[in-house]
């Protein structure tokens, strides 16, 4: 297929150039509506990672509010606003990456480039996906958009990288447009836009069924592959940044330590899925979880006056185990922190930082 993508570059490039050119009116209407509506600035960017992994700045039109905690501008859903969901449901916000297709940081057609903080928790066989450029619309986009999981998103990448050819992505670009006219699947249901993804959630140990959700707590039935009961695990929210996950184990046998693992590695890649910066468990000094907490990036509290600041209310003899599920933007990290470091290449171990950015005491939480 070495051919092939040459000709792709190609059309590519003459596409996003006649496009930009024709379209030069409406992206001059929209710069002026989004200036009347939202303010300054007009453009979205943000690192994204394309073809062998590089990175590069997409840019896109703004189509929230900026953040402002002062008036309640925090959450995707409280900067969103009628004209954002227009441009949104339209696409029209996608029109200015046309320029990174012109630029050759994206194709036309490819898999969505995603933010580079998803890295680290990319299956070998996910990461293949990055084999092609990253494109403005793909199999994932015409197969559900928003609506189709990650896991399943990201089979439909990798099953493009192997498919890749002009039948393809012809028949794409058409029910690409089609999808458009529609507005069909904005977002995920339930969300404003979509979640994050934050880790694979599949597992070859165990089952989660979701029983009952909320708007403050999620709960599942877990069990093994095999069908045998083990437990229910629960995230609620205790503040506006930290999530609380826990675990009950319904066996009265000594906990298996490889079964905890897989609890914990379920349960905050569920979490990051949401806009939290904080999953946090608490437990007894005596717990056989402190380990396996501590293995994957938990930093221990003990101090009732630090646990208050993840609204966590302390009891006696409770420790609170902390993991940020992001980097904090100060220190400009690419890489999560809640990945063991045994787990990482070499590169990605000297760059991830230690857990800080913890909620001040004078928070109000």
């Amino acid at each position: 297929m070495t051919g092939y993508h040459v000709v792709k570059r190609v059309l590519d490039f003459l596409s996003a150039l006649v496009a930009l050119v024709v379209l030069s009116p409406v992206l001059i209407v929209i710069c002026i509506l989004i200036l009347l509506f939202l303010g300054a600035p007009i453009f979205f960017h943000q690192e994204r990672v394309t073809k062998g992994e590089r990175i590069f700045r997409l840019w896109k039109f703004r189509s929230m509010r900026n953040v402002d905690p002062e008036r309640g501008f925090v959450s995707d859903g409280q900067r969103m606003t009628r004209f954002g969901r227009l441009l949104r449901s339209s696409s029209l916000d996608e029109l200015p990456s046309l320029w990174n297709v012109l630029r050759g940081d994206m194709s036309l057609i490819g898999p969505r480039p995603l933010p580079i903080r998803y890295l680290p928790h990319y299956l070998d066989e996910q990461r293949r996906r990055h084999e092609v450029r990253g494109g403005l619309s793909g199999m994932a986009q015409v197969n559900g958009r928003n609506r189709v999981r990650w896991d399943d998103r990201f089979d439909l990448d990798v099953e493009y990288v192997d498919a890749v050819s002009f039948g393809l992505d012809l028949r794409i670009l058409i029910s690409t447009i089609a999808i458009v006219l529609r507005a069909d699947g904005i977002s995920q249901e339930g969300e404003v836009t979509a979640d994050n993804f934050g880790g694979t959630l599949k597992s070859e140990l165990l089952v989660f069924d979701q029983r009952s959700r909320t708007e403050t707590i999620t709960t599942w039935a877990v069990s093994s592959t095999a069908g045998h009961e083990i437990g229910c695990c629960e995230i609620s929210v205790l503040s506006a940044e930290s999530l609380l996950l826990r675990f009950d184990d319904c066996s009265a046998a000594a906990p298996d330590i490889e079964v905890r693992r897989e609890v914990v590695r379920l349960l905050t890649n569920r979490s990051r899925a949401t806009e939290a910066d904080f999953a946090v468990c608490a437990l007894r000094a005596d717990s056989a979880d402190r380990s396996v907490l501590t293995e994957v990036g938990f930093q221990e509290i003990a101090d009732p006056e630090e646990q208050l600041k993840f609204g966590h209310t302390p009891e006696v003899d409770s420790i609170l185990a902390v993991c940020r599920l992001w980097p904090d933007e100060a220190v400009n990290a690419a890489w999560p922190r809640l990945i063991p470091r045994d787990h990482a290449p070499a590169e990605v171990r000297r760059s991830i930082p230690a857990v800080s950015g913890f909620p001040r005491a004078d928070a109000g939480r």
